[in-house]
């Protein structure tokens, strides 16, 4: 059939399932935007283009498939950079097509080009820049299987502007197929290594997000401890969860880690933020799927590149059950304004309510408060970038694609880069509790500066904004409230599911 570059984007677009694509409109993919009309595809228009990233991101948290977003050349591509960054540091399957300028004017200074392929190809699984129309089928849909394929991760494709109106033809190509390759000449030694160990602990990273009774079975035969990521917070109910290490967590959880004598990664890189300090005499058997991270910062004594769920159900049979005490997960009792928000948030969550955060001193507050029972699926924050401003546009998103209510923690510092999205979460009826956590500073960053500078600090105050006042002007129910009312006010916003603003001093 023949059609045009425009119209083929967005039947491969159907055909690979996509249902919901987010975009910021411009001249070079204003083709594309006009053949979304009729199309079926559900289109989300945020306030920017970094706000659309982050917002398919979400979505694809959230809804356990592939986020879309697109965005027009120069500056439309470039401020998708963020969140496609954002979303490679947390494997989030990811497809961006952006439209640049006509291929007779690439390599000339024209007005808004921008090589956007070079710029992300650090951050992307794969990029390409298409030359033909009759390409656009076969990259979109190789783009969308690698992006979902292995490791998750964002992939971009870029589509010169008059390929978008050029003749072409959709031949219904099938989805390439990209299967793991597994390595499974390790098992025995890594069954060896955990029955000669003495006191073996799990250390479960993102990879291990949806093998919550893989993992749970695992410790139970071994009665090991289980430690996660911050990537990982939710994975699994488990007598045998302890909870995060590493420089958010509580002291006692790191001083436990640090005991074992080996350590079974699941699907963890092993962040500096989470494993500055290993201790000298523990050992690591490693499951991964990405073999670039295996030996890449802890020398793994045996290693599996295989999913967690497979490399666990390889290991089970293998391994002798072993008989300990179940750990003692510490009890965190805090004073501290922050922390007792972050647990009456944690508190007014019910079974339902997704949960957003942005990037702070509220952030770790939050997640070392959150239960188990909440689910990792449920949250929606960015761990490995930490990206101030993710979390209200990721709150779109995530709600797209549940359904669901969405609870935003945030801090003052973060909701300020990010607000400018909140008439985009207005139009699309999402109901939402925003909950910030107002201490009139970066908080984290003027923690950081008084240890490393005697004391001083510089430009990390924030204006003095009054949220709930903000929240009037642009349609939202605004509250000013102190830490011990912030509970009420939560179930409230939650019950009635009018979009509010809570604004909570904390300092």
């Amino acid at each position: 059939m023949v059609t045009d570059g425009a119209s083929l984007v967005v039947r491969t677009l159907r055909a690979i399932g996509v249902d919901t694509v987010f975009g910021y409109i411009g001249n070079s993919i204003l083709p594309v935007f006009d053949r979304l009309i009729g199309s079926g595809i559900r289109l989300v228009t945020p306030m920017s283009e970094t706000g659309a990233a982050h917002a398919a991101d979400g979505y694809a948290r959230a809804g356990g498939k592939l986020g879309v977003v697109l965005a027009t050349s120069g500056p439309g591509a470039t401020n998708l950079l963020t969140g496609i960054a954002t979303a490679y540091m947390d494997s989030v399957p990811l497809l961006a097509v952006t439209a640049n300028v006509a291929r007779s004017k690439l390599g000339k200074d024209a007005f808004q080009e921008v090589d956007i392929s070079g710029i992300v190809t650090p951050v992307t699984k794969y990029t390409r820049i298409v030359s033909s129309a009759d390409e656009i089928e076969a990259e979109l849909k190789k783009g969308a299987a690698i992006a979902c394929s292995g490791r998750k991760g964002p992939v971009l494709i870029d589509i010169p502007c008059d390929l978008l109106l050029q003749a072409a033809i959709y031949r219904d190509l099938p989805l390439p197929d990209y299967p793991v390759r597994e390595d499974r000449t390790q098992l025995e030694r890594a069954a060896d290594l955990i029955a000669k160990s003495q006191r073996p602990v799990i250390l479960a990273g993102g990879g291990a997000v949806g093998a919550s009774q893989a993992v749970h079975a695992l410790a139970a035969k071994l009665s090991a401890p289980i430690f996660t990521t911050m990537r990982a917070v939710g994975l699994t109910v488990s007598p045998y969860l302890v909870g995060m290490i590493g420089s958010s967590a509580p002291a006692a959880n790191n001083r436990l880690y640090r005991k074992s004598d080996l350590v079974i990664a699941l699907g963890t890189r092993f962040s500096d933020k989470m494993h500055a300090r290993p201790a000298p005499k523990q050992r690591y058997v490693h499951i991964d799927l990405d073999p670039a991270e295996l030996d890449k910062i802890v020398p793994a004594a045996a290693k599996l590149r295989m999913t967690v769920a497979d490399g666990i159900e390889a290991l089970l049979p293998l391994c002798p059950r072993r008989e300990a005490p179940l750990p003692l997960r510490p009890v965190r009792s805090s004073k501290k304004p922050l922390d007792r928000l972050a647990a009456a948030v944690a508190a007014s969550l019910g079974d339902d309510a997704l949960i957003a955060t942005d990037v702070g001193c509220h952030q770790v507050a939050l997640l070392n408060a959150l239960p188990p029972h909440v689910g990792a699926e449920r949250i929606v924050t960015s761990a490995g970038l930490g990206t101030m401003g993710f979390g209200l546009p990721a709150s779109l998103g995530a709600h797209l694609a549940t359904g669901k209510p969405v609870v935003l923690f945030s801090g003052d510092g973060s909701f300020n880069m990010s607000f400018n999205e909140l008439p985009a979460l207005l139009r699309y009826n999402v109901p939402i509790a925003i909950v910030i956590a107002n201490n009139h500073s970066l908080q984290m960053i003027e923690r950081i500066q008084q240890k490393q500078c005697n004391g001083r600090t510089i430009a990390v105050e924030t204006p003095p904004i009054a949220y709930e006042k903000l929240a009037k002007a642009l349609g939202y129910r605004g509250i000013r409230c102190s830490v011990r009312t912030a509970p009420a006010a939560i179930r409230d916003a939650l019950n009635s599911k009018t979009p509010t603003i809570i604004n909570v001093t904390v300092r």
